[in-house]
């Protein structure tokens, strides 16, 4: 059944670093489905405990809590017990850390340990009193949270369609947003994130597959003002004029700019800048307030964060900048710590008080750079000798009375130009995404974004690597000849993961740097392999022989037949600075490449890689369709071989892409004192 023409079941889930949306509708078979026919889902509380009251409101906060008290909390039921940690604005960590924020979660594992332990200490006793959200990755807890949703996403299903048996009758498709500007990193993330936690909840999924399709919040953005446009909107929408969407959100704030191309009789558009984005949504607005507001006037034990934080929404939505009509806003204080009134601290009857210059200071950071990002999207316009005629703020930062008088004043006021946001009867500026979501889900005047999948294996290269006690076994130990080190042989270094996010237009692409050394130079040293494991097991493993269902690809390659000039590319001469041992190296290197039907490996010799030497290609199911050098070893589940694999010797590079310096073709040549030096790390 077609996923875009057969009727199916479509969710579209805009996961926000501060709240969530989804929507969802059922297709019809006959007709076109109308976009007044989607389901915003309103219903969100803790479905399994019936203590909790459900809240009713198009989205639903992005928080979640573990307790060993009151157990896993999340969205508007998070509640603040003694051991409670609130998670909020994970979104943020997808994207890769700086080393200040890689190390802050191993301090906070440090801290929770009480205490030094062993190196040689087992895992499961380390684990033993850590709080869970601090041994939680980051996938982890973001799949936990979207569990949650997807339980009030079916449960609004079954209360709509009244009949439970319903979802497994049709395909399920799934529609997920992103920020414009996402690195590769943080996108595969939230796509392993959704997949899980869907397939939890909607365990049809498995009987009758859908599809699952990935597009910008941005590109969602504009589908919902070309579809929604009022009139006043559409004077500004001619053919031929511009206009910037900018995508206020928790996290970033997204803009872009688009040509109307056609008015009728569907309306078109054509990006025409290059997308931008700034980490200056509304969590630094609420970071201010929690962070630098809060501790002038109150002691740490005085307020719970996330308490004050929600009640600190109202007034950051109410602000309209000094001089308005509200001359003080307040936010409600914790009730059971009795705070005694401090007209210095402007505490009150149980309300802290909040100056609208207090106010202002907090949204400066956010107004400014959404300022600064809408200028230079009229500048990208202005060198393309195009003018803007619009500026649609849209998102849940939109709906500032702030932040839209400023860009009125500053923007408006100077470019001449109208600023429009989405209508607040009905508070769609805060749903936007998700309809334009569903607009572009459903294909109306519009191209269907492309099917993703996900990739059927694990992929690891079998390598040798400097020895640590945590994570080899003694058996694996062996001296390196060249510079006296202890490695690791036979050590499993994973590449790609099962249920990677691979896209129909770019897929995965990996590069793995190989540097082979050899103390003696001859034909037989330039001879040798590199084998690459192919897991099926749902969980990676640490050990080859943990593995219960795996294939091995042994690409094979032989330089003693390459002219002279690739040689000189290959082979370079070193001495090691501790030994002062001479010896060879040879620069290899192994490219990755996946696409949604291929798993391609290439070994080239060069630096960078110049010559092909050893190739090979799977299919999803694991079988060969390409080898011009190389050896399968073992085949496709459920037949499994445990062949000794042929170590190597690796060390990580500091570059962006995986990078392992290895050596050691044949256990048969490591017997050879003079040869065992090969493979040390360079």
């Amino acid at each position: 059944m077609s996923s875009t023409n057969g009727q199916r079941f479509l969710i579209c889930i805009d996961y926000g670093t501060t709240y969530t949306g989804v929507g969802w509708i059922l297709t019809h078979r006959s007709r076109p489905s109308q976009l007044n026919e989607l389901n915003v889902v309103k219903r969100w509380g803790a479905v399994h405990r019936p203590e909790s009251s459900q809240v009713i409101g198009p989205k639903v906060p992005s928080i979640i809590s573990y307790s060993g008290t009151s157990g896993r909390r999340w969205g508007y039921g998070v509640v603040g017990d003694s051991d409670s940690h609130v998670l909020q604005w994970k979104k943020l960590e997808m994207e890769p850390p700086t080393r200040l924020e890689a190390l802050t979660p191993l301090k906070k594992v440090l801290e929770a340990t009480r205490g030094p332990v062993s190196h040689r200490q087992h895992a499961s006793s380390l684990v033993q009193g850590i709080p869970l959200h601090l041994i939680k990755l980051t996938e982890e807890v973001v799949a936990d949270y979207l569990t949650e949703v997807a339980q009030c996403v079916r449960q609004d299903i079954e209360t709509v369609q009244r009949d439970r048996k319903v979802i497994g009758d049709f395909p399920i498709e799934l529609i997920i947003t992103h920020p414009a500007v996402w690195h590769p990193r943080a996108m595969n993330t939230t796509f392993r994130a959704a997949n899980t936690a869907f397939k939890r909840i909607f365990p049809e999924f498995e009987s009758n597959p859908g599809k699952v399709r990935l597009t910008t919040e941005s590109e969602a953005c504009a589908q919902y003002i070309m579809k929604t446009s009022t009139n006043a909107h559409k004077r500004h929408l001619r053919r031929g004029a511009c206009f910037i969407v900018v995508d206020a959100g928790g996290g970033t704030v997204d803009l872009v700019g688009y040509k109307v191309e056609q008015e009728t009789p569907s309306f078109q558009v054509s990006m025409v800048t290059e997308m931008s984005s700034g980490r200056c949504g509304a969590t630094r607005i609420d970071d201010y307030f929690i962070k630098r507001f809060l501790p002038r006037r109150l002691a740490p034990h005085d307020y719970r964060k996330q308490a004050m934080l929600e009640s600190f929404q109202f007034a950051k939505h109410k602000f309209a900048g000094v001089g308005s009509d509200d001359e003080e806003f307040r936010v409600l204080l914790p009730g059971d710590l009795d705070i005694p009134d401090d007209p210095q601290r402007g505490i009150s009857n149980g309300n802290l008080q909040i100056m609208p210059e207090d106010m202002e200071h907090m949204f400066s950071e956010t107004v400014n750079g959404t300022l600064n990002l809408i200028r230079q999207q009229i500048t990208q316009l202005e060198v393309k000798n195009l003018r803007v005629s619009a500026v649609f703020l849209s998102g849940g930062l939109s709906r500032s009375e702030y932040l839209f008088k400023k860009v009125e004043s500053e923007i408006g006021h100077q470019y001449r130009l109208p600023v429009f946001r989405g209508q607040e009867g009905d508070r769609s500026s805060w749903t936007d995404v998700v309809i334009g979501a569903a607009i572009l889900g459903l294909g109306i005047e519009c191209e269907v974004p492309t099917a993703c999948v996900e990739c059927p294996y694990h992929i690891g290269v079998l390598i040798s690597q400097q020895f640590h006690e945590y994570e080899n076994d003694e058996t694996q130990a062996y001296m390196d000849m060249i510079d006296q080190n202890m490695r690791a042989k036979d050590h499993l270094k994973w590449i790609a993961a099962k249920g990677d996010l691979i896209t129909q237009a770019d897929g995965i692409r990996k590069s793995v740097k190989i540097v082979r050394k050899v103390a003696k130079l001859n034909d037989h040293a330039l001879r040798g392999s590199c084998t690459i494991v192919i897991a099926y097991d749902n969980q990676q493993k640490e050990k080859l022989e943990d593995i219960q269902n795996l294939q091995k690809v042994q690409l094979d390659y032989d330089l003693t037949d390459l002219p002279d000039a690739d040689k000189a590319n290959i082979i370079r001469r070193a001495t090691d600075e501790d030994t002062k041992t001479s010896y060879r190296q040879l620069e290899l290197e192994l490219k990755i490449t996946i696409d949604q039907e291929i798993a391609g490996f290439q070994l080239l010799a060069g630096n960078p890689g110049l010559v092909s030497i050893s190739r090979a290609s799977l299919d999803r199911s694991g079988r060969f369709t390409l080898r011009s050098a190389g050896n399968q070893i073992g085949i496709p589940p459920p037949v499994v071989h445990q062949e000794s694999p042929v170590p190597a010797v690796a060390s990580e590079s500091s570059s962006g892409s995986t990078s392992l310096r290895q050596n050691e073709p044949s256990r048969r040549q490591a017997q050879d004192p003079a040869e065992r030096s090969r493979g040390q790390g360079v």
